[in-house]
């Protein structure tokens, strides 16, 4: 849906007027630029972050950008309308951010398996599973699986069949993701905050929760992400005859400081262990099995098999070549 056009009705615009004078200053006196901010916002003006994310945006969206992950997740939620106690779907392969997130909204966590390619929800196999859900469902929270884009198209016309909100966690997708159909949740290139966008407007309104303040990382990303790309390129060289095998597009079509290496055999644990002993900042997915989860055959295969790790875009070749030598060790 197209957000619908914001218009301050003319009393607002009075009081605006109003609030305006209040905040002109008297000689000497300082301004009140969070006052000024505050009264901008009553009326519908964003703040320059968020004319600069929407400007990233193929369509009209609205954005707003939040201090932190767990509570805007928890939030988006709520303003979205879900009833606590309800259950919500996410991906088996879920950050605990995000599960952390829906936790924070009354919400119980159903773990559903993914696509072995894409290591993100399928709606063709969700549409089938949907009804052996353990309990009354509430929302969707599909994830965008390291940084990969999902099918946000899909995602719209799947909400339009289900009738269930839908909110896309698409923490480290910052590169990819130019529309916004459902709401979408994206982690800012600074590594700090996230925003909030939807090309309708009002649940990214409704959102109750801590405003981000700080370093966004907007004006650095196009650098960034170009000693990112070159990183990429120079570690897909390396690693050429290691046997682990990279995300379909990385570095190449889309980026992101996260690289996720499919590895030979299944021990991830193990060599995300062995990496970190060796100064590599390394991950893998780990279940939280207090959680309710249908079968998930896929998803674990991939935790089993998939090692995430945070790339330094400064690295120099030599490096690279010592967090290569790292990942040979580690792999045996």
């Amino acid at each position: 849906m197209r957000p619908k056009p914001v218009a301050a009705p003319i009393n607002a615009l009075a009081d605006l007027a109003r609030e305006a004078k209040a905040l002109v200053r008297a000689p000497g006196a300082p301004i009140d630029f969070d006052a000024v901010a505050q009264a901008l916002g009553a009326a519908g003006h964003t703040s320059d972050l968020e004319q600069r994310l929407t400007a990233r945006f193929v369509r009209p969206v609205a954005a707003r950008a939040f201090a932190a992950r767990v509570e805007a997740t928890a939030a988006t939620l709520k303003a979205l309308g879900v009833r606590e106690g309800g259950v919500c779907v996410v991906s088996a392969l879920a950050d605990p951010e995000t599960l952390a997130g829906v936790a924070a909204a009354g919400l119980k966590a159903w773990l559903v398996d993914v696509d072995p390619f894409s290591a993100m929800f399928d709606t063709d196999h969700l549409r089938e599973r949907l009804p052996e859900a353990p309990g009354p469902l509430e929302a969707i929270v599909p994830a965008a699986a390291h940084g990969r884009a999902p099918d946000m198209r899909a995602w719209a016309a799947f909400r339009d069949e289900t009738g269930l909100p839908i909110l896309v966690d698409a923490h480290g997708a910052f590169d990819v993701i130019i529309e916004a159909p459902v709401p979408v949740l994206v982690g800012l290139p600074s590594g700090q905050g996230v925003f909030l966008v939807c090309e309708d407007a009002i649940p990214v309104n409704t959102v109750e929760a801590a405003p981000f303040a700080g370093e966004d990382g907007l004006a650095a990303w196009p650098g960034l992400r170009q000693r990112l790309c070159g990183t990429a390129q120079q570690l897909r060289v390396l690693l050429l005859d290691s046997g682990v095998g990279f995300q379909p597009g990385w570095g190449m079509s889309w980026i992101s400081p996260v690289c996720a290496l499919s590895l030979p055999t299944d021990d991830a644990g193990a060599v995300a262990w062995k990496l970190q002993a060796a100064g590599v900042p390394a991950s893998c997915s780990v279940r939280d099995r207090t959680l309710a989860a249908d079968e998930t055959p896929n998803a674990d295969h991939l935790a089993a098999s998939t090692v995430v790790v945070t790339l330094d875009p400064n690295l120099d070749i030599e490096g690279l070549d010592r967090l290569c030598d790292a990942l040979r060790a580690a792999l045996g």
